[in-house]
């Protein structure tokens, strides 16, 4: 009974603070694949205008792997993939016994996949009101915001943009606190065409341009002096060739055990450790990369305590690229997945509103710290798992 009067107490007080400070608003927005350095390779005005006003990192350390799905599931979390479960864009999961995988709505909306708590779950629970358009786990049942959208990578990018601007005008009753915004781009270009390609470099500034218009739109809204706007990625952009492709079933046979993924990391498993043991001897001879047993994994990776991560991880050096040409592959001029700790991997963070310093830039910080910064200035309670701390990216806020 005691615990039970503790809990009412609580939501009570969080309700309370939250009801105080639900002046402050944030827009956070994704632009995936976007490179830390393409800032320094183009003209990129809006993004220029945006840092000068507030604040900048070096870049933003992805988690490793540095693929999508668990970047931006990071990004919501505050946790690592090892402890938000989502390790992968694909991946199989022994405690459900199902894949999944990015491109099966039937998994991408099934809650039981993703642990932990995204910022917007955090909002709801504490009394404000929060809206995704496309980011990574808001689609899942359990864990959807008050307003969301079922992924549809046709809507046109100022269509998206308009849908937010019409959630902050909404009435303050239903208006969200907390708005994130994704959109594909300059990934879906880099991938194509790789990093250092004309077209992705032109992407960029369209992506600038975006970033203006998003700017003009947001600075006529009624709330625009508690608005603040976070423009982050999930991750950076490797340029690959064919002549770096290796062929790992010329080194063991995978007949009998289950090979997931390919490009930067490969995952087999397998009840068998006889039969891990001989693949692991096996790939031990590939030049070029790298063959860990889970346990054995870097620590600075944090991405070993968590049964859906492969028994046997294959890492490739940078811009190599890994696969079992049996299990068929497509080789793209640029790909993520890489160590997070290679520059090329790095995403950007930029910042602008009444939180946030002005013209401050700082080195290069995990993206892990980003939830219990948004938590911060909508002044929530952090859920209590995760694994970023705001005193690591305090430096960025107004004294």
């Amino acid at each position: 009974m005691n615990n039970y009067f503790q809990r009412v107490a609580l939501s009570l007080l969080l309700s309370a603070v939250s009801a105080q400070n639900s002046d402050a608003y944030v827009l956070m927005i994704s632009m995936d694949g976007f490179r830390a350095d393409y800032l320094d390779r183009t003209y990129t005005p809006n993004f220029d205008k945006l840092a000068n006003r507030g604040v900048k990192a070096e870049s933003l350390r992805p988690v490793f792997i540095s693929k999508t799905f668990p970047n931006h599931y990071s990004l919501a979390t505050g946790m690592y993939p090892e402890n938000h479960g989502l390790i992968a864009n694909s991946f199989y999961a022994p405690d459900l016994q199902e894949r999944y995988s990015m491109r099966d709505r039937s998994k991408v909306e099934d809650g039981r996949f993703y642990a932990g708590e995204p910022i917007w779950i955090t909002a709801e629970k504490q009394g404000l009101k929060a809206a995704s358009f496309y980011w990574v786990g808001s689609e899942a049942q359990g864990l959807r915001p008050s307003i969301w959208k079922r992924y549809d990578q046709g809507v046109p990018f100022d269509a998206r943009v308009d849908s937010v601007i019409s959630w902050f005008s909404l009435p303050p009753p239903s208006r969200p606190n907390l708005v994130l915004l994704y959109f594909h781009e300059p990934d879906w270009t880099g991938h194509a065409e790789g990093p250092n390609g004309w077209k992705t470099l032109k992407k960029v500034r369209d992506m600038d341009a975006l970033l203006g218009r998003i700017l003009s739109k947001t600075s006529k809204l009624d709330i625009a002096q508690n608005l603040n706007i976070i423009v982050t990625s999930d991750h950076g952009m490797m340029e690959v060739d064919s002549e770096k492709l290796i062929d790992l079933s010329a080194y063991a046979d995978f007949s009998d055990v289950r090979f997931e993924g390919s490009g930067p990391t490969v995952a087999i498993s397998s009840d068998s450790e006889e039969r891990l043991g001989e693949v692991y001897e096996s790939l031990t001879t590939v030049p070029h990369c790298n063959v860990y047993y889970r346990q054995d994994i870097p620590d600075r990776w944090h991405y070993k305590n968590h049964d859906r991560i492969g028994d046997i991880l294959v890492v490739a050096d940078k811009g190599w690229w890994l696969s079992a040409l049996s299990h068929g592959s497509f080789l793209p001029k640029g790909m993520h997945g890489y160590d997070n700790d290679l520059q090329s991997m790095h995403a950007i963070f930029i910042a602008d509103g009444p939180a946030f310093k002005d013209g401050y830039l700082r080195g290069i910080f995990d993206n892990i710290h980003v939830y219990p910064l948004v938590a911060h200035i909508l002044d929530l309670a952090p859920y209590p798992g995760i694994d970023g701390d705001l005193d690591a990216v305090r430096d960025l806020l107004r004294d």
